[in-house]
């Protein structure tokens, strides 16, 4: 007896949950790792004196920015060629050798912290985040679910676990502060070491045209990185949108755990603390709240209401007390949740002809140039107080916001 229509379509349901299942935990645990040693950082730097916070007698909060700097500016090699790369040889594959390969760098970042050599974690952060720009694969196996899992729910679950990841990250991170760095950068070797089990026993075999590879390798880093999208003029411009904006949100990333411990000397575990409500609140609206508003305001307006509603909420900063500063930040949560979750669908469904593993390695590579930028402009900014960094922030939030209402067609 033949399967039904409908045994078949619940059958490839539960094979495209068990995917997605899978590459939410590469970037559950990725994200976690990411963000496990960034409540430790700014204490570090800007309270302690060792090797590494006095490198070459510089002040140790342009130090601070290089170490923030230095490993997106890595995720921008990575994720131009990897997404494009899991196109051609699979996502599979190219998850399994990545994810392996992070493992590695997180364990030579310990090595580093235990030797207290700067360039030495410097060079190991730059590995790492080569190849951590797998998180632009794990989101276009979540893209290429579609349509068999509605393509906006699928990418917010993925948001909403990488929210979770910089939730538990954090938090994490300001527990084992007691243990040292180098913990915290081998606890995260572990977890990743989790997810690479996962994606080799969960995510289904890819389904490759052998005869295009050997053509399509001499053109990897060429004609097949991401970057090479922005010869469309249209691309373009959708995406200097979303470097401002991205800007403007990274400003405040790299920037409140500073601000926090200059205005009201937070701790580690302090900072850590704050950022669970943060991500709590990012996570909430993501999974129960970002589908709704993609109907009710659509993707277009409701994009530009998180980058406007972000840009108020980061103006305050010189206003917030200790007290106050709790509600604000779930409320940016709120905000942040509604940008992520609509602006990268937005521009997957307008330029959805396009090869989705080096569409989203591109959205990947811009959010990392971004965060390299901001964190060399608001390590500068930050010399004259934390504050005017995350205020620079909103203007070029409210910069992307108008560009683009005027020059981009609405989605619905």
């Amino acid at each position: 007896m033949k399967n039904s229509p409908s045994d078949k379509q619940n059958a490839d349901e539960i094979k495209a949950k068990k995917s997605l299942f899978s590459v939410m935990l590469v970037v559950l645990f990725s994200s976690a790792g990411i963000a496990l040693p960034y409540p430790i950082l700014a204490p570090l730097f800007l309270n302690e004196i060792s090797p590494l916070t006095t490198f070459a007698d510089l002040p140790s909060k342009i130090l601070l920015g290089i170490i923030l700097a230095i490993y997106p500016l890595g995720v921008i090699f990575g994720s131009s060629v990897l997404g494009a790369a899991s196109g051609i040889y699979g996502r599979k594959k190219t998850l399994i050798i990545t994810l392996l390969l992070t493992v590695i760098s997180y364990v030579l970042s310990a090595l580093a912290v235990i030797a207290e050599s700067f360039l030495l974690l410097v060079l190991a952060r730059f590995i790492t985040g080569i190849f951590s720009g797998n998180i632009s694969i794990a989101k276009a196996v979540a893209v290429d679910l579609s349509p068999t899992l509605d393509k906006t729910y699928t990418f917010n679950l993925v948001n909403a676990t990488s929210y979770l990841g910089w939730l538990l990250g954090p938090l994490a991170g300001g527990l084992l502060a007691i243990y040292g760095l180098d913990m915290v950068f081998y606890f995260a070797a572990v977890v990743l070491v989790i997810a690479l089990f996962s994606v080799a026993s969960v995510l289904p075999a890819d389904e490759l045209k052998t005869k295009d590879i050997t053509i399509k390798f001499k053109q990897l880093f060429s004609k097949q990185n991401s970057f090479a999208l922005l010869a469309n003029k249209q691309i373009r411009r959708i995406f200097l949108i979303y470097l401002l904006a991205t800007l403007g949100l990274n400003a405040y990333y790299e920037f409140y755990p500073v601000w926090l411990v200059e205005q009201f000397d937070f701790s580690s575990p302090d900072i850590g603390y704050i950022t669970v409500v943060l991500t709590l609140f990012m996570t909430i609206t993501s999974v129960f709240f970002v589908k709704q508003l993609k109907y009710l305001l659509g993707l277009k307006f409701g994009a530009m209401v998180g980058m406007v509603l972000m840009a108020l909420l980061f103006c305050l900063h010189p206003l917030l007390s200790a007290t106050s500063v709790w509600p604000v930040y779930a409320m940016t949560g709120v905000a942040i949740a509604i940008f992520n979750g609509l602006l990268p669908v937005y521009i997957s469904e307008q330029y959805h002809n396009i090869e989705q593993g080096q569409l989203m390695g591109l959205i990947t590579t811009i959010f990392s140039l971004a965060n390299v930028l901001i964190a060399l402009i608001g390590s500068v900014l930050a010399l004259f107080g934390a504050h005017w960094a995350i205020i620079f922030g909103a203007i070029l939030l409210i910069i992307a916001a108008v560009d683009f209402n005027y020059s981009q067609a609405d989605i619905r």
